[in-house]
């Protein structure tokens, strides 16, 4: 079929209009023959030639069509084409996730061509009838049905998709046992499709996460009760509870058991330094004096711990209760704060006094048997006392 461009509404009044007509409302419906084929023109799918079902536009090129046109291109190129491609002429690759249903079109096509619409949408509905199997896949699963690989899967003797990888069933394969999937991602980096077995594949565990990652607790978790899991405790996900839960295996439980705990998706996080290297539960102590509204809120040298990233930029803090200052979370910038390390456990109480020379590029600042008194200590710990 010809390729149309992207339909846009016209800023001045369409040509041949006579005087006067809808000026009270632009958006009126078209009702004469000829305002029926201008709007066919403008609001026409690239792929089917017809006015636009689910009205969906392509970020690559701009382009809009209906959604099932574009769904079924997707199913036809991949096993054509085996990577599909976009129908606008770009050519750039399509994602098998589609973008959400252009809502400013879609309402645009309701008002200019009503008519047209409803017509079109009878004509859908009778293809849908006659061909109701068309998204029913093997094993009970659907197509665009979103599913993750519920085991490694091989390629000639090695692993060509992790475990726990989703992805979304793009429809059945010829052969009548396996389905054909496009995964995130791909050991060889392809972008290729998967033909699986059914059994190959899992409902999609909740929050996005993977069989096999590794999280971090990002509260204390109560067990009948009692803490059993403590902020900032690793673990690694191994199954799926529910929709809302994962089944995870933590490193470490307060409450002295072994097995595994059910979570909520959003009680834990992915594991990783966190802006500033930091990490979840790290002990930290504010690096200067922290400023809200030209009065300071927490004192430099404040002990705290690291909640959570609160941005790209912040990260979320809980300092200790002070006095004068009361309790305080806050969300400062790295540079705010610094790593909090205990004293050692062996170090006299009282004055101290240096065992050693201590260097300092390559200088001596502190010559050995020189006295001092305890201040703290940093990221370096206390040593040479």
């Amino acid at each position: 079929h010809e390729q149309r461009p992207s339909p846009t509404l016209p800023a001045e009044p369409l040509p041949g209009k006579r005087s006067g007509e809808r000026q009270g409302n632009p958006m009126a419906p078209v009702d004469d023959a000829w305002d029926a084929d201008v709007m066919l023109e403008l609001f026409a799918c690239g792929i089917c030639d017809d006015i636009m079902l689910e009205a969906t536009t392509l970020g690559c090129c701009g382009r809009s069509f209906c959604r099932g046109c574009l769904l079924r291109w997707i199913r036809t190129s991949v096993h054509s084409a085996g990577v599909p491609r976009c129908p606008g002429g770009c050519s750039r690759k399509m994602p098998v996730r589609l973008p959400a249903i252009d809502r400013t079109l879609r309402q645009a096509i309701e008002q200019l061509a009503p008519e047209k619409l409803k017509e079109r949408r009878r004509q859908e509905e009778e293809d849908i009838r006659e061909d109701a199997n068309q998204d029913i896949c093997h094993g009970g699963l659907r197509a665009w049905q979103e599913v993750a690989a519920s085991r490694d899967i091989i390629f000639a003797n090695q692993v060509g998709v992790r475990q726990g990888t989703p992805g979304i069933i793009i429809g059945n394969f010829a052969d009548d046992r396996h389905v054909t999937v496009r995964f995130d991602e791909r050991e060889d980096g392809s972008d290729l499709c998967v033909n699986v077995l059914p059994e190959a594949l899992m409902a999609p565990l909740p929050g996005g996460f993977r069989l096999g990652q590794r999280v971090v607790a990002l509260f204390d978790l109560l067990l009948e009760g009692k803490i059993g899991v403590c902020l900032g405790t690793s673990g690694v996900v191994v199954g799926r509870f529910n929709e809302e839960r994962l089944i995870v295996l933590f490193d470490e439980r307060q409450d002295a058991g072994q097995g595994t705990v059910s979570v909520s998706h959003r009680e834990v996080v992915p594991q990783r330094p966190l802006v500033g290297g930091f990490k979840i539960s790290q002990k930290i102590q504010s690096a200067m004096d922290l400023v809200v509204d030209n009065r300071v809120v927490v004192p430099a040298g404040t002990p705290g711990i690291v909640l959570a990233e609160f941005s790209d930029t912040r990260l979320t803090v809980s300092f200790g209760h002070d006095g004068e200052y009361g309790y305080s979370c806050f969300n400062v910038l790295p540079v705010e704060i610094k790593p909090c390390c205990e004293l050692p456990v062996d170090l006299p109480e009282g004055p101290v006094q240096a065992t050693k020379d201590l260097v300092n590029m390559n200088s001596a600042i502190i010559e050995g048997g020189t006295r001092g008194d305890e201040a703290g200590a940093d990221e370096t710990q206390a040593e040479g006392l």
